[in-house]
């Protein structure tokens, strides 16, 4: 009998909320099939892969076009070794999957002929008209119309981008909605909270925190014993300590950069503050419902919208508007116990994302096509 085969292409290793999610479908995938990744993960990341069932193909990270982003470099780099896999573990019973620099993958699956199924993790749509790059992010999403169409299924994590996706995919039937096999258990603990507000992401645009610091600046003028903490790193790191300095914040919003244990800040903030412009999901939100703080996201259309299940499970801030979303966190905070009620209710619907659960639709799905 022929083993069944899974490859997972995931080209770019980073990290963020994409990166758990895959070490969690790994760590929670079948014995029965045989696992192999082709990634530029580090050896500290390998250390969070326990099932030993798992391949790995380590990618060099190298720039083969210079004006390029990296993670198109590394998209690039890995699609010989991609090729050359599917030729070697050959076709029958076998899926790629591709969670990342999904053209490529479809590129080479295509001449290869070998199935293939790709998770889109975010608003095809919106992630183009935000972007950084309009021109080339144009450019791609023009290859998404046309390379998509060939893949064998799309799987998206949240309702509101498979919505995206049905705009330019014209099989419907190929888009899939599965929820991040995210979140281990649901917590119990009660913690006590600081006058602490929170936001966790890359320093990047579509992360916007350039608003919720402004934002801040107007808050802070009513509740002036509060403090800003900004987790993450990013290439608008220096526009945002320029913002901080020229409003005068520097004794009230902190950038504490990257960390592996973000929890030891959620637990312990009384508010969560996502400004997202555009979003698949958002795994930070659900760590925050989790340990219970109460949350505020920008109307990005997709998943936080859905996570905070449309405003009834926390409040929507208009989309890059600093005046709505300085007087959505006043409001919370003058109606903290509210804030709280709301935050209760969406932790009663955190289930959607427990791992174990959403782990078994992926395995279900995938095992699918390699049959």
């Amino acid at each position: 009998m022929i083993k069944k085969k899974l490859l997972i292409y995931y080209p770019s290793f980073e990290r963020g909320g994409v990166e758990e999610n895959l070490k969690n479908l790994i760590n929670t995938f079948s014995s029965k099939v045989d696992l192999h990744l082709i990634s530029s993960i580090s050896q500290k990341d390998i250390k969070g892969i326990s099932n030993k069932n798992c391949k790995i193909y380590n990618v060099k990270k190298s720039q083969i076009l210079n004006f390029l982003p990296s993670r198109i470099n590394s998209a690039l780099s890995s699609m010989f070794l991609l090729f050359k896999l599917i030729k070697r573990l050959k076709k029958k019973n076998l899926v790629v999957h591709s969670m990342q620099s999904n053209i490529a993958a479809i590129i080479v699956c295509f001449i290869a002929n070998a199935k293939i199924v790709i998770r889109n993790s975010e608003d095809p749509i919106y992630s183009t008209i935000y972007s950084e790059n309009k021109i080339f992010s144009f450019f791609i999403f023009f290859l998404k119309i046309v390379f998509y169409n060939l893949c064998n299924c799309i799987v998206t994590n949240s309702y509101g981008s498979k919505k995206s996706l049905t705009k330019i995919v014209l099989n419907k039937n190929k888009i899939v909605t599965i929820y991040n096999p995210y979140l281990k258990k649901i917590n119990r603990k009660k913690f006590k909270k600081k006058n602490i507000i929170i936001n966790i992401g890359r320093f990047r645009k579509q992360k916007n925190q350039i608003l919720l610091i402004k934002a801040f600046y107007e808050f802070s003028k009513i509740h002036k014993k509060y403090k800003l903490l900004l987790i993450g790193d990013g290439i608008l790191k220096n526009r945002l300590l320029s913002e901080i300095s020229n409003l005068d914040l520097n004794n009230k919003v902190f950038l504490r950069g990257w960390t592996n244990n973000t929890l030891k800040y959620v637990k312990n903030a009384k508010l969560f503050v996502f400004t997202s412009l555009y979003e698949g999901l958002g795994n930070v939100l659900i760590d925050a419902i989790n340990y219970d703080v109460p949350c505020i996201s920008t109307n990005c259309k997709s998943g936080p919208k859905e996570i905070l299940l449309n405003g009834k499970g926390g409040t929507l801030s208009k989309n890059n508007d600093v005046y709505d979303l300085s007087q959505k966190m006043i409001y919370c905070i003058k109606n903290y116990s509210l804030a709280k009620k709301k935050n209760n209710i969406s932790k009663k619907h955190l289930k959607r994302f427990l791992m174990n659960d959403r782990s078994k639709d992926y395995q279900k799905l995938l095992i699918k096509y390699i049959n």
